[in-house]
């Protein structure tokens, strides 16, 4: 037996979705928190803390995952109730929205800067882990939310 998610992810199609979703959701951010200065992705990288890093590749991966999943149970018409559906896509892109205006690191910029006060973006900044984390909960509970931890 096992859990269904990931016999999801056993099926080429689905993976494929996995991966290119985590591929590109990993791009977009990265390339966000440079705000588009191509140039600077490699100091990003060189000042990220390690605990940043991890979450992030983390998230972008559990990203993928709830994605693809969530593609499998839409094309099911009868794996679980409409609302379920509807209410795990937004749980999953509210995630997504709170990891985009968090800051990784001290001295990079994000899409919130262009649209908090500062005094919002110094507490995103110094809590973003916190947020990151719940980030990764939100992910893991829509895959949970569409019954993606049950067992087969």
């Amino acid at each position: 037996m096992s859990i269904k998610a990931l016999t999801v992810l056993k099926r080429p199609r689905y993976l494929a979705i996995a991966i290119i979703s985590t591929v590109l959701m990993a791009a977009i951010y990265i390339y966000s928190q440079v705000l588009g200065i191509i140039e600077n992705i490699d100091l990003w990288f060189k000042i990220i803390p390690w605990y940043n890093a991890l979450l992030f590749a983390t998230f972008a991966i559990l990203f993928g995952i709830t994605l693809s999943y969530q593609i499998y149970v839409w094309r099911q018409p009868k794996t679980c109730k409409i609302s379920n559906k509807v209410g795990s896509a937004g749980a999953s892109s509210s995630s997504v929205t709170g990891i985009f205006l968090v800051a990784q690191c001290p001295a990079c910029a994000s899409l919130g800067t262009l649209f908090l006060p500062l005094s919002i973006i110094t507490f995103l900044t110094k809590f973003s882990w916190l947020i990151n984390l719940i980030g990764l909960g939100l992910l893991l509970f829509t895959i949970n939310y569409l019954g993606g931890f049950k067992r087969e």
